[in-house]
């Protein structure tokens, strides 16, 4: 089941999940969705970040922090003029519609992962006036591991989406 944390709620309101739709994608995010997915070595990972990631494997401790690792980018934000909680919620809507096409397309993998999507946003370190979205995908086994709790307890700006959120498409306005 998603997860928003209160402070999503807050800003995005809570009926936000129901609300996206296939014009909130961005399009060099659908050309890693269209990459598709691969295993690697027990590891699910998107294959468009797979062949973009630079890291060692046999510098992580396990399969969950690699998958994060590999599996976490930032959300497309050069044309987005908005400030705000208007630029926040821009970001968690592409974020959102992202994670969903993407883990919409692994539904349907022949090794059926049970995958989890960390969407968030943040202010920029060296500039809190400004936002940043990030996405991150790893196997559901791994989210006691990687610092998932209840929703009440997530903070910051974030939602938690299941491969079982997104077994239907998008929905096309």
């Amino acid at each position: 089941m998603a997860r928003i944390s209160p402070n999503a709620q807050e800003i995005l309101g809570k009926d936000f999940l129901d609300t996206l739709n296939a014009s909130d994608r961005c399009d060099p995010l659908c050309e890693v969705v269209a990459a598709g997915w691969v295993l690697d070595g027990g590891a699910t990972l998107l294959s468009a970040f797979r062949e973009s990631y630079v890291g060692d494997r046999a510098s992580f401790s396990g399969i969950g922090s690699y998958e994060a690792a590999v599996n976490g980018r930032g959300v497309p934000d050069l044309d987005v003029t908005d400030t705000g909680d208007e630029q926040t919620r821009m970001l968690m809507r592409r974020g959102s519609a992202f994670a969903w096409d993407a883990l919409h397309a692994a539904s349907v993998l022949p090794w059926a992962p049970p995958l989890l999507a960390r969407i968030s946003a943040a202010p920029i370190l060296m500039d809190p006036g400004t936002w940043t979205g990030y996405v991150t995908f790893f196997s559901s086994r791994f989210e006691g591991d990687l610092g998932l709790a209840a929703s009440a307890d997530l903070p910051g700006i974030q939602i938690v989406l299941s491969s079982i959120d997104c077994e239907n498409p998008l929905p096309v306005m």
